[in-house]
């Protein structure tokens, strides 16, 4: 099962860079309800992906919400191969983070914001 990986603004570019295949992003902070649910289900749904998970809290990291221009939380965005990929959003169930993912993935990227 994926672990999550913590990232802040210092070490953020780096590690996503240096990070092969499906790289999933969330920024949340300790003190939100939606972002605690997201933590501890994501792992188990995506087990079997390959997919590598990284936290951002954005109450230690502010500089990346400003950077990606986050209004809500939790807030998704995917890397691949080491480069953004696009934003990623779904409903809070296995299946449909699943099956936003391959919809995510067959995409187009989409310019970082």
């Amino acid at each position: 099962m994926p672990q999550w990986q913590a990232l802040d603004e210092f070490g953020f570019d780096q590690t996503l860079a240096a990070t092969p295949g499906v790289a999933l992003v969330m920024f949340g902070q300790p003190g939100c309800g939606a972002c605690r649910g997201w933590l501890a289900q994501l792992p188990q749904w995506l087990a079997a992906s390959g997919v590598s998970l990284f936290y951002v809290d954005v109450a230690c990291a502010q500089a990346l919400a400003y950077r990606f221009e986050l209004f809500h939380l939790p807030a998704f965005v995917l890397y691949r191969q080491g480069l953004f990929h696009r934003r990623f959003a779904s409903a809070f169930s296995g299946a449909a983070v699943l099956a936003s993912l391959a919809d995510s993935l067959t995409a187009l990227s989409e310019e970082e914001p």
